[in-house]
């Protein structure tokens, strides 16, 4: 499904950038001409980049939060074992 979902953003993309071979006056730190198709494919490019940017945070901030989990449970394991038969049972 993903590949599928590629080839389909790819075209589109491709048939886009093919429609539209006019040049564009672009004005950031200065003028100047790009074609308006060169112009497009930079910011879905920007945009994929961006993206990625913060799926890889996501990751490391998931996985930082699991280790936290993993220190916590590691504590209240500990703290069960100090505990007498009679608390544990209260507690389960």
């Amino acid at each position: 499904m993903r590949n599928i979902f590629l080839i389909l953003i790819t075209v589109i993309i491709t048939v886009v950038c093919v429609k539209n071979p006019q040049s564009v006056q672009f004005n950031f730190l200065g003028e100047s001409q790009v074609a308006l198709w060169k112009l497009l494919l930079a910011f879905f490019i920007a945009g994929i980049v961006f993206v990625s940017l913060l799926k890889i945070g996501k990751k490391k901030q998931r996985a930082y939060e699991e280790e936290e989990i993993d220190e916590l449970e590691e504590e209240n394991s500990d703290r069960k074992s100090q505990l007498s038969d009679e608390d544990r049972e209260f507690l389960s």
